[in-house]
């Protein structure tokens, strides 16, 4: 039977709502990972797990101790070995089984975390799964190693994977060819090139070794900081437009022929105008922080706007719940129905090219009836305790006249032109402060100025 006393002194902090994630080894090491499989299995009686890793320095040794906690608990471990997320909820709801993902997505280089998922694809959650684990971690509750351990099966799903989201592409006949760049970020967005070519694409690769180190930039593509590669490769060249990837792709951030980057509410739009004609009426879902361009669009064309949580987990529940079509949410993550209600960076990509093939103009032209508002960059203001500061922002927008407050995912003040978005973070101990408008200087200003005020509460 297994102890916690050798447990990483920081493990409570790698377990978000959503997901579990920290810095390694002080939040997350092989001792929480085995741990965390053994009350995975044991919680829910699993009798096989699918399990998948990207490319972090630490990731081969946390796969080694999930998998061994998956054997011990006695159940069967199918290993579909170095995949991105997409593949890894494909394996699990193909094969009908729950399964882990080994990654820390987008986040900084030092962290790693488990995105554990129930059979289908259905990501676990504080409410659906997490929580239990977590108890079982800090009680110690866990059953005498199993009589008969489990075995280990590696099965490769990527040719599958491939056949799935290539299904029904046709390339136009006599279309011009498509010419792009496209960033994998040394993550495992690498996998997926043979997936662009077959679908027509002229690829120019950057960064594609994989490399945990993530040498050449960050692992978000939506930062600008960490977008100059791109943008400089699409300025130097002639390209139709350009692609980037997180680490583990998942997200998607799209730049026109310019090396502008695209708000990604600004593709949702375009997205759900090519998916409403075919699904009239259609519920589409985003969140407080998806661009209010995806809200208009949907609505516009006579779709139906339903509203998350921040937080892939939470934009698939309500997916799951209104058999929505499409998702959407502001930091590159894009929903299918047709992807079992989850993120599909190649759907996403099949979607926009077909748009782009379509309507024969510039990409700047494509998405600049979705470009009328300009949104700010996430900004993360760590705090000691999140509800506390929340309270704080609130108490100070009620002592000031000219924005009407809506307390919903956070705190959202709307000045008519313009409005602010601050809510907890999703994986971090922080307010997450966004603002979005049509004047540019008076955006900056408004997100400024709460930035401020959320500081003096930290």
């Amino acid at each position: 039977m297994p102890t916690t006393s050798s447990l990483a002194a920081n493990y409570l902090q790698a377990f978000k709502e959503a997901d579990i994630r920290g810095v390694y080894p002080k939040e997350i090491d092989e001792e929480v990972a085995y741990l965390i499989a053994r009350a995975f299995v044991e919680e829910f009686s699993y009798k096989q797990v699918v399990v998948g890793r990207d490319m972090r320095l630490s990731s081969p040794q946390l796969r080694d101790s999930f998998v061994r906690g998956v054997i011990d608990a006695g159940a069967r471990v199918v290993d579909i070995g170095l995949v991105t997320t997409p593949m890894l909820y494909f394996a699990s709801a193909t094969m009908k089984l729950p399964g882990v993902m080994i990654t820390a997505s987008h986040s900084p280089k030092d962290q790693n975390g488990l995105k554990l998922v129930s059979t289908g694809a259905v990501p676990l959650t504080e409410k659906t799964g997490l929580r239990a684990i977590r108890n079982r971690l800090t009680k110690g509750t866990f059953l005498p190693d199993a009589a008969r351990p489990g075995t280990v099966v590696e099965k490769d799903i990527i040719a599958a994977f491939a056949r799935y989201v290539l299904k029904g592409n046709k390339i136009p006949k006599g279309a011009a060819q498509v010419r792009v760049v496209v960033d994998c970020g040394n993550g495992m967005g690498t996998l997926l090139l043979p997936i662009l070519r077959d679908l027509g694409l002229d690829v120019t690769p950057l960064f594609v070794e994989l490399d945990g180190a993530f040498p050449h930039r960050g692992s978000n593509p939506t930062v600008p900081k960490n977008q100059k590669a791109i943008a400089a490769a699409l300025k130097a060249g002639e390209f139709d437009f350009g692609i980037a990837f997180d680490g583990d792709a998942d997200r998607v951030a799209f730049f026109d022929e310019r090396g502008q980057f695209i708000n990604c509410g600004a593709i949702g739009a375009l997205i759900a105008e090519t998916l409403l004609p075919k699904n009239p009426k259609a519920v589409f879902v985003g969140t407080v922080l998806t661009s209010r361009a995806f809200r208009e669009a949907v609505i516009t064309h006579g779709g139906r706007y339903k509203e998350a949580r921040v937080g892939h987990s939470y934009v698939k529940e309500v997916m799951h719940k209104n058999d929505a079509v499409f998702g959407c949410e502001h930091s590159g993550h894009f929903f299918f129905k047709d992807f079992f209600h989850t993120d599909t960076v190649e759907l996403t990509i099949r979607s926009v090219l077909h748009a782009y093939r379509t309507a024969g103009v510039a990409f700047s032209a494509l998405v600049s009836p979705y470009t009328q508002y300009y949104q700010t960059e996430d900004l993360m203001v760590a705090v000691s305790d999140e509800k506390t500061a929340l309270a704080g922002m609130v108490a100070q927008a009620q002592k000031e006249a000219g924005a009407r407050m809506v307390l919903r995912d956070g705190l959202t003040l709307n000045y008519g032109d313009a409005w602010v978005v601050i809510k907890p973070s999703v994986t971090e101990t922080a307010l997450n402060i966004i603002a979005e408008g049509t004047n540019k200087k008076r955006v900056i200003t408004l997100r400024d100025a709460a930035v401020a005020q959320a500081r003096l509460l930290a």
